[in-house]
């Protein structure tokens, strides 16, 4: 992480005037007559110290310490040598670390979105120490769950306000904020605001924690960005919801490096109110606390691994090896040893004395996670239910403002006006009204899962009533609306509890 003893030996040449420029910009005052003598000087001179000069955050080179913006912990022969004087959004503290163990991480007793959050953003540290690759969790939920909320959570871990990003970024940006907080956690906010095109390549390139090569304006090969982290991310869609308004498919890989997981418990985001009237009152007061009160524990949890001399490789192998963590297949193998991960982080953190849990708690959140994480992936009859009730939800929710009659002339004054129209319907004899939703309807209603995952369990459970028997596998049926021809699903909304 040093700068090579080259490049000082090259600024000595000549009149030493872009090495005095270098001292100057630091803030070393050189007596302007003299400048002639400094290269006599810095020859002559044998020092006896050796300072390491960092020139990125996260672990030296030989892991004794830990390189932070504001501080170098493990070693005072280091320091930060940064290319921009001061960078947004990277790890600083604020407030008082007691009030954040009981005003923030004490509500994540009970709350698996929450404390899994925290363990994630603590585990970025223990990437290097168990030569584990980049990736991270992606909280799905609709606007109002609160897995902002789980963000703000895993941010204090390491900073305020502005350590949350967005995922707006493009990914270049994305690359020099993942370099910037390497060894620690990215957290991005609202995954539907990001390109859909550019989505899956964003993932790898966090995922691999390397930049793409590119020449400076000289045409000279420019520093390739690197990092190691563990990510926080949040949407109301999934990644491959997102990517496929991309016109693309997550491959296997990148659905391991970023796991999908249902943000929705029984208050929102929140199983446990800790005495909180609901779970917006919980919300405002963590985001508020939070925001206070933030950057304490993830420095803490690196001083206390840097005193602990434990193999944390071995450590790993000891939680993966536990029932809650047992997988069916390679794929899934690759996602429990993440939580695994995850789980020995807060369990660390409990014994290191920096979250104020109960022993077994941080285990007892990553055992949850991967849970939901194989049930979303897995599909299964959880994932069909969850359709079938979001399909449901959606009409009884919009069934009379968003639809209208099939059959209705459409310049009948007395008709209502449908805005933001999700389809039609129709009442038939023997069924009962059925719902013809348009694809965007149709989309919006199961937001949040795959559309083709979707179509097959409104399929499998009979809720398709119509269908265009010429063209196999079509599950959508062209319907004369007035004077046009629609594609439009026929759905009938059947009895849940079946």
């Amino acid at each position: 992480m040093g700068h090579a003893h080259g490049d000082a030996a090259r600024l000595l040449r000549g009149s030493c005037e872009e090495l005095r420029g270098e001292l100057l910009a630091a803030g070393v005052m050189i007596d302007y007559n003299e400048r002639a003598r400094l290269a006599d000087y810095l020859q002559w001179r044998v020092p006896k110290r050796r300072i390491t000069a960092a020139i990125r955050t996260g672990w030296t080179r030989d892991g004794r310490a830990f390189v932070l913006p504001e501080e170098v912990i493990g070693s005072e022969d280091v320091f930060f040598q940064a290319e921009q004087m001061h960078q947004d959004g990277t790890a600083e503290r604020g407030g008082d670390f007691e009030t954040w163990k009981t005003e923030v991480a004490a509500r994540c007793v009970g709350n698996p979105v929450l404390g899994l959050s925290l363990c994630v953003a603590l585990a970025g540290p223990l990437l290097a120490k168990v030569h584990r690759d980049s990736g991270g969790v992606h909280w799905v939920g609709d606007s109002s769950t609160g897995k902002t909320t789980a963000l703000n959570v895993g941010c204090s871990v390491w900073g305020g306000d502005t350590f949350r990003r967005t995922w707006r970024a493009t990914s270049n940006g994305l690359e020099s904020a993942a370099a910037a907080l390497n060894d620690t956690c990215l957290c991005l906010d609202e995954i539907n605001e990001a390109d859909p095109r550019e989505i899956g390549s964003i993932i790898y390139a966090l995922g691999n924690g390397t930049g793409k090569s590119r020449a400076s304006r000289t045409g000279a090969a420019r520093h390739v960005f690197r990092w190691r982290l563990t990510l926080l991310s949040t949407g109301e869609r999934t990644l491959a919801a997102q990517m496929a308004e991309g016109g693309k498919q997550p491959k296997a890989g990148q659905l391991v490096r970023l796991l999908n997981l249902p943000a929705g418990r029984k208050h929102g985001a929140f199983d446990e109110l800790h005495g909180f009237a609901d779970g917006r009152a919980l919300a405002d007061h963590i985001k508020t606390q939070s925001g206070r009160h933030h950057g304490h524990a993830g420095p803490a949890f690196i001083a206390a691994m840097l005193k602990d001399g434990r193999d944390f490789g071995a450590a790993l192998a000891v939680v993966e090896a536990l029932e809650h963590f047992q997988a069916g297949n390679s794929q899934e193998a690759r996602g429990a040893s993440r939580f695994a991960l995850y789980g020995l982080a807060g369990e660390l953190a409990v014994e290191w004395g920096i979250l104020p849990w109960p022993v077994g708690e941080g285990l007892k959140a990553a055992a949850e996670g991967f849970r939901l994480w194989k049930e979303a992936r897995g599909g299964g009859s959880t994932e069909d239910r969850q359709i079938l009730q979001a399909v449901a939800d959606f009409v009884s929710k919009h069934g009379d403002a968003r639809f209208s009659e099939k059959s209705a002339d459409p310049l009948d004054q007395k008709q209502p006006v449908v805005m933001q129209r999700a389809g039609w319907w129709i009442d038939l004899e023997d069924a009962g009204r059925v719902f013809l939703f348009t694809a965007q309807g149709l989309h919006e209603a199961t937001q949040g899962h795959d559309f083709n995952r979707a179509l097959a369990a409104l399929d499998a459970a009979g809720w398709i009533q119509g269908r265009d028997r010429n063209k196999e596998g079509k599950r959508s049926k062209k319907t004369a609306i007035g004077k046009r021809k629609l594609w439009l699903y026929w759905i009938l909304p059947g009895d849940l509890d079946e």
